[in-house]
């Protein structure tokens, strides 16, 4: 993976998110569980598809779009489905419902696994099943706020299918503090009732996902909050973090791949596996300790595309389009396709929240954000970037915007940090 495509990456690692919260975070937009719409004939690639093409479609892998009972013909015969998102997009969350409901439409009862839930939960998804608590029970039952953060509703029309069709549900992932406690101080550093729960042994990335990871890391390195002084070098520092990130990652891709397989041959059933786009994106987390762990495997892995550039060779087998949709804490929320820095790409205001600084600033829907403190926009960590140098520098966020062929600058007040 080249450097200037990492930005999109950044929604795609749940455990990178948190460096959004401040100024752009979350979803717009309401889930829905609707059927991909059907498309007439279009010409091949990818390029062509952006705008013309409905939020949810499915696409192969050269940018066909799957129409019809395509979707449900492609993934019936697979023994793992992947499907991978942004925890806060409303539209990848109906994706993966689509996908639920074609696996049902084949004939096929899925298990269905979840990076959401930890093990330690497994007790309550099996009630779930039981039928002793409902689908309204599981936010409180699965202490869903505090253990994943994400709003439910987005999860519920997964729940609320495997409910009425009687599927099972599998917990796949270990407790987050427990995960990186592992995998920053190593295994040693555990009770024997935590190395329980962990997997057998830790299955580290190939030699391609660790470079990917490692630029990745790179990447965005700047941004993380730094570490108290310890006397070390800086170069110190840095390689004990992308050893710890490598470590954390290998264990939670690890853990999920042998819940994963323990799932599918517990309930014999195909596994459709719900995760973060990191772990599904090339085959190279989830889907590549499967392949040593069930060598004989069928494993689809399906992505969402952003619009904009072409994914890259080998990113997945299928594709959903969704494009990227963020709500900014100042109160707009934004849309724009993935150019990964390569190109400008103009973030569309979709809603503003009145009584926000954005509306207080003139920020109105419709409007194309083409520049930010004066440089031109690319992607949406630009976005992030200026308003986390305009909080250090405790100045406005300088936003340039098209509206109506006309161009203006608005300046939005930043919250005070803390």
């Amino acid at each position: 993976m080249t450097k200037d495509r990492l930005p999109a990456r950044m929604f795609r690692l749940a455990g990178f998110l948190s460096l959004f919260a401040l100024f752009l975070a979350g979803c717009a937009g309401k889930s829905a569980t609707s059927r991909p719409q059907a498309l007439a004939a279009m010409p091949d690639g990818f390029a062509a598809r952006a705008g013309a093409v409905a939020q949810g479609t499915f696409l192969d892998r050269t940018g066909r779009p799957l129409a019809g009972n395509d979707l449900s013909r492609t993934v019936a015969p697979y023994d793992y489905i992947l499907v991978g998102e942004s925890h806060p997009s409303a539209c990848d969350h109906a994706a993966q419902a689509a996908v639920l409901a074609a696996l049902l439409d084949a004939g096929q009862r899925p298990a269905i696994g979840l990076e959401m839930v930890d093990v330690t939960r497994q007790d309550m998804l099996a009630a779930f099943q039981a039928g002793k608590l409902a689908v309204a029970d599981l936010p409180r039952a699965l202490d869903w706020k505090k253990n994943w953060g994400f709003s439910f509703s987005l999860y519920a029309p997964i729940f609320e299918l495997a409910a009425r069709h009687g599927l099972p549900v599998y917990a796949l992932n270990l407790p987050s503090e427990l995960a990186r406690r592992a995998g920053g101080r190593g295994v040693t550093s555990l009770n024997p009732s935590e190395s329980a729960l962990l997997p057998g042994a830790i299955l580290p990335a190939g030699e391609k996902a660790t470079q990917r990871l490692t630029a990745f890391f790179a990447e965005h390195a700047a941004m993380m909050p730094h570490a108290p002084k310890s006397g070390a070098p800086a170069g110190d520092v840095s390689a004990a973090r992308l050893r710890s990130f490598l470590s954390v990652q290998a264990l939670w891709d690890t853990q999920m791949a042998f819940a994963a397989v323990a799932a599918q041959a517990r309930s014999g059933r195909p596994a459709l596996i719900l995760a973060g786009g990191g772990h599904v994106e090339f085959g190279d987390g989830i889907a590549a300790r499967i392949r040593r762990l069930d060598p004989d495997a069928a494993i689809l892995t399906i992505m969402p595309w952003r619009g904009g550039l072409d994914p890259e060779p080998g990113e997945a087998d299928l594709f959903f389009y969704c494009p990227l949709v963020f709500q900014s804490r100042l109160g707009f929320s934004l849309e724009m396709s993935d150019t990964s820095g390569k190109t400008p790409a103009p973030a569309l205001v979709t809603a503003v929240a009145p009584g926000s600084r954005a509306e207080a600033a003139g920020v109105l829907p419709g409007d194309a954000i083409v520049a930010v403190a004066g440089r031109p926009v690319s992607s949406l960590l630009d976005l992030h970037k200026a308003a986390m140098d305009a909080g250090r520098e405790k100045t406005p966020l300088r936003l340039t915007v098209l509206r109506g062929g006309e161009s203006l600058d608005l300046s939005v007040e930043l919250p005070e940090r803390p």
